[in-house]
């Protein structure tokens, strides 16, 4: 992994959303590993619930990750138990696996939401390629 890459995730809270690549990834560490999760619909009506349970089956076949939601039962998640991490450089590669996941994800529940402006657009999408080893 390239360092900054390394130090950029070093310095990403835990127990709280951090934006990457336009999406909403959150690692919230507890005894013996951590919960790496992801904000798949937010404010979420009962259709909404349908169609990801539909698409719940088919991609647990691909993925590991699963549907949950947060606290408040307001939003749906992505999320993925990762035994013996808890850091965000543990969870790098199942970082970007979740990201594929939120991709496909996307692609099946229909238009995504604007993509973020400029530079900062393209800092993430360089941080994706480094994340999966693709030269930036």
């Amino acid at each position: 992994m390239d360092e900054e890459i390394a130090q950029w995730l070093r310095e990403q809270p835990l127990d709280e959303p951090v934006e990457i690549d336009g999406e909403f990834v959150y690692l919230a560490p507890r005894q013996d590993g951590a919960e790496l999760g992801a904000i798949l619909v937010h404010a979420y009506s009962p259709a909404q619930l349908q169609e990801a349970l539909r698409l719940g089956f088919q991609s647990a076949l691909h993925f590991d990750a699963g549907l949950g939601h947060t606290a408040d039962g307001r939003n749906l998640v992505l999320t993925r138990w990762l035994p013996r991490v808890d850091g965000w450089i543990d969870a790098a590669a199942q970082l970007e696996q979740l990201l594929d996941q939120l991709a496909m994800w996307r692609a099946a529940l229909g238009p995504r939401q604007a993509a973020l402006p400029g530079a900062e657009q393209r800092s993430e999408q360089r941080l994706r390629q480094m994340l999966s080893g693709a030269a930036p």
